[in-house]
């Protein structure tokens, strides 16, 4: 588990960024609050929670209007139970003004769960959502986004807040 984190800390870290063009990346920070109904019959878990998550992301633009994005998301322990999402999704940009995106996203996320006492559960499943990103300098971006995460470890509703930087 340490080596995947660290090998993605890396990965996320070595990407140069830029705006909304072909070929080009971003990196930056993002956190939020995971809202959901936790469900995991392997550790007797079964309870809505509100967590705080904070981690890195990584985009790459593969057109002018289709970007990757790439994140892992740590939420620490709360009731006992902690765990780190690591998601793939893509994103559709359109442009609503000169420096405003809004796009629809859709992508997976595997999370690698962990209560006191007991082994690593892992879970993942699709995320569906969308966000706003507004462009407030040539090389830096401030976004929101929503995903609806269903079956990881139940259901889960996610806004999060990003800051990113463009190379």
């Amino acid at each position: 588990m340490k080596k995947l984190l660290i090998a993605m800390y890396v990965a996320l870290l070595s990407m140069s960024a830029q705006a909304q063009e072909k070929g080009n990346f971003a990196v930056g920070l993002r956190g939020g609050a995971t809202i959901s109904k936790i469900k995991i019959e392997g550790l007797s878990i079964n309870e809505t929670s509100t967590r705080f998550g904070i981690g890195v992301f990584g985009q790459y633009n593969l057109t002018n209007h289709w970007r990757l994005d790439l994140e892992g998301i740590y939420h620490p322990k709360k009731d006992g139970f902690s765990d780190f999402v690591v998601g793939l999704n893509v994103h559709y940009l359109f442009n609503i003004g000169e420096d405003v995106r809004i796009y629809p996203l859709l992508g997976y996320g595997l999370s690698f769960g962990s209560a006191d006492g007991a082994d690593t559960e892992t879970d993942g499943g699709i995320q569906l959502g969308a966000g706003i990103q507004y462009n407030f300098q040539s090389n830096l971006f401030l976004a929101g986004e929503y995903k609806y995460q269903p079956g990881l470890f139940g259901d889960g509703h996610v806004p999060m807040v990003s800051i990113g930087y463009r190379f």
